[in-house]
């Protein structure tokens, strides 16, 4: 079984130096900010550009304000199975039926349970949600 829900992603970019991302989370930590899920991209300018999605919007929001990080944001949804076999395709399946078109994806597998972050039209999260849940 699946399920869904809107979530915001939140980008901002750091330097591309070592401890910038020890530095980072150790920040979050003292602020209590607890993120669902987390990435980095290393760019060729000598900065990574980070998104995460947090546990709670609004308290990431204070905190990029006091840290200075220049923050967007965007709405994805984020998918949670427990379905290990076939969970994916299946999912991919739905989407394309409903002619759905993915933006960009993001995945992962760990121990039961595969998770996606899926980028899409905002006029078609709702109908996204509604497909899975």
């Amino acid at each position: 079984m699946s399920s869904a829900r809107k979530c915001t992603v939140f980008t901002f970019t750091l330097t591309d130096k070592p401890g910038q991302l020890l530095y980072l989370s150790n920040r979050l930590r003292m602020a209590d900010i607890t993120l669902r899920s987390f990435w980095a991209t290393s760019n060729d300018d000598g900065t990574s550009t980070l998104r995460c999605i947090a546990e709670r919007d609004a308290q990431f929001r204070d905190f990029s304000h006091s840290a200075e990080l220049h923050v967007t944001e965007e709405q994805a949804i984020l998918i949670v199975s427990h379905e290990i076999a076939g969970g994916f395709l299946r999912i991919l399946e739905k989407l394309a039926s409903a002619e759905i078109n993915i933006g960009d994806i993001h995945a992962v597998t760990l121990k039961d349970q595969q998770g996606w972050v899926v980028w899409t039209d905002e006029e078609q999260l709702d109908l996204l949600i509604d497909l899975i849940d």
